[in-house]
């Protein structure tokens, strides 16, 4: 019976099928268009993050991978939210430890922090991840035309400085970290506000060491400094096309710097122009080190070498950080109303003041 069904009915049966599977291919060929139209309109120009850009005056640039979301969720969570400790009265910017309300957007938008990652090479599944990701945070540079690797990183840099310096008008300092980084945003900016670009203040000078003043600068580059670091000739940091000399200039440990709006400018206006070394921070001293009165001041309270120092109340920045390790240092923050970052302040390795009136071999001991 039903064998005679099948050969009564077998045309209309395989046109039925035939059209089945057509609608189903249809289908799914507008779902794949669909999300590839989705994650292009949302990656190429995101209109959140380029019209709310109008009264950012810092911005935190965040080297994050596409696998380290739980590091960017715990930053969220933690020291991003002491932005919210910087606010507008009468117009001056200024601090006040404010818990009360830090759970709240910044309304004032100053302070905006900014995950960059690379999508080349990326699954459509991850770019999707990442996407939602965004959609609900707002605060991720997607970079389509870079693949995020470690060999990426001066050219990582390059794409965000020459976004930055096209995108964000107001800008008056960058402030560079990774996503291992804690970073007290909230001091970084008081300092900045009171101090530069000559960071010559009476309450910060035993932590820190520069050259000479002038009497106007074209810009800051602050951090904590190495100037004797031998050039790398093999392993993971071998630099294949160095050839100044027999050790790095002078340059800002990548773990948390800053740099002005001048520098972001030059950077970002001449990327096409400027050589590529493995490491984007000795990249940075590269690229800075012929300009004209930039006050590069080294900073004891930048914890940022590849080995912690320790942990000191002062630090305005702590490399090599887990997200546990944020949020006790967030809860010491928190449970001390701002005034203390470790909950035992502890010495493993001793800093250096550096000495700008020596050749960079004997700077710092």
């Amino acid at each position: 019976m039903l064998v005679s069904f099948i050969r009564k009915f077998k045309i209309v049966i395989l046109f039925s099928l035939f059209f089945f599977y057509l609608g189903c291919g249809i289908t799914l060929s507008l779902i794949r268009l669909d999300c590839a139209d989705a994650v292009t309109k949302t990656f190429k120009s995101d209109p959140d993050i380029t019209t709310s850009s109008d009264g950012i005056e810092y911005a935190v640039l965040v080297f994050s991978g596409p696998e380290n979301k739980n590091k960017r969720d715990a930053i969220r969570s933690t020291w991003a939210k002491l932005a919210n400790n910087i606010f507008k009265e009468n117009g001056e910017k200024l601090y006040k430890w404010n818990h009360t309300k830090i759970s709240r957007q910044n309304q004032q938008n100053i302070i905006k922090l900014y995950f960059v990652i690379g999508l080349q090479k990326l699954s459509l599944l991850e770019i999707m991840k990442l996407n939602d990701e965004n959609s609900r945070s707002n605060d991720m540079l997607l970079i389509d035309d870079l693949q995020d690797s470690y060999d990426n990183l001066t050219s990582k840099v390059l794409k965000a400085l020459k976004w930055f310096s096209e995108n964000l008008k107001n800008l008056r300092y960058l402030i560079k970290c990774d996503d291992d980084s804690f970073v007290r945003i909230d001091l970084i900016v008081r300092d900045l506000e009171a101090f530069a670009p000559k960071m010559d203040g009476e309450e910060i000078k035993s932590f820190v060491s520069y050259k000479k003043s002038h009497s106007a600068y074209n810009g800051l580059y602050w951090g904590y400094f190495s100037g004797k670091a031998k050039v790398f000739m093999s392993g993971k940091w071998k630099e294949t096309d160095w050839f100044l000399c027999d050790n790095y200039l002078p340059y800002a440990r990548g773990g948390g710097y800053v740099i002005s709006r001048s520098i972001v400018d030059f950077v970002g206006k001449n990327a096409e122009l400027l050589s590529h070394y493995n490491s984007e921070d000795v990249s940075m001293g590269v690229w800075t080190a012929p300009l004209d009165r930039i006050n590069r001041v080294h900073d004891i309270r930048f914890d940022t070498e590849w080995k912690t120092r320790g942990c000191s109340t002062n630090m305005l920045v702590r490399h090599k950080q887990t997200p546990s390790d944020m949020f006790q240092l967030f809860k010491n923050l928190i449970n001390s109303h701002g005034n203390k970052l470790c909950k035992h302040e502890s010495t493993e390795r001793k800093s250096y003041l550096y000495n700008w009136n020596v050749l960079p071999s004997e700077c710092c001991h």
